[in-house]
């Protein structure tokens, strides 16, 4: 606890000020910004100094947590998927504490992807020794591969993974898989094109929760 109070007195002025004034947390459309007691609370609890030194979380939406940087210096807020410990990438969330509560903690939409409704989906580019990493998409895609084929379908990449697959699911799917969005394609009349853009900055993110099923994907 007291490493967590020493880390409040290094954010920025307007949000110690902001947590001086409410004395519970605040939800505004989902987003948990959390009161004093709940960041001593939850920091302590998730243990957030030990994966994300330097940073204080101070909300939450599910299982996506929001941070500031604690080196008094302001700057903007961060959010990053909770089941990422050990391995995190940040991204923004707003410019500034000040501009974030100044907007009812509203957080920006998320462009909507380029996708045809349904298409075949095909896995490619899975490295011919990560059985594992094709395992996660065979329980993504909830397909009923046998455990003991898998490595001779990653020596036949690319491969048809699932028919009239629905695109926008297994993007949504994938926002919590962030390993295997290289490798789920599918098919255009030029090719093959990742479910997940290339040149999208979340596709440097972190996740932890794969829980959708086939029906959600196929038709």
């Amino acid at each position: 606890m007291e490493m967590v109070e020493q880390l409040i007195s290094r954010t920025d002025a307007t949000y110690q000020r902001w947590l001086a004034s409410v004395t519970d947390d605040v939800v505004a459309d989902g987003v948990v910004v959390y009161c004093r007691e709940s960041v001593l609370e939850r920091n302590t609890t998730y243990e957030v100094g030990e994966w994300l030194t330097g940073y204080l979380m101070i909300g939450q939406e599910g299982d996506r947590g929001f941070f500031l940087r604690c080196d008094g210096s302001g700057g903007p807020v961060f959010w990053a998927d909770l089941g990422a410990f050990g391995d995190v990438d940040l991204d923004g969330a707003a410019p500034a504490f000040e501009v974030w509560l100044r907007s009812g903690f509203a957080l920006a939409a998320a462009p909507a992807p380029d996708l045809p409704p349904t298409a075949d989906v095909y896995v490619g580019g899975i490295p011919i020794d990560a059985v594992q990493l094709l395992a996660r998409a065979r329980k993504l895609l909830g397909v009923d591969w046998r455990f003991g084929d898998l490595r001779g379908l990653l020596a036949a990449q690319p491969f048809l993974a699932a028919r009239s697959a629905h695109l926008y699911a297994l993007r949504r799917a994938l926002a919590y898989a962030p390993e295997l969005r290289p490798y789920l394609l599918y098919a255009t009349a030029h090719g093959l094109k990742t479910v997940w853009p290339t040149d999208s900055k979340e596709s440097t993110g972190r996740g932890r929760r794969v829980d959708e099923s086939v029906s959600d994907f196929s038709s």
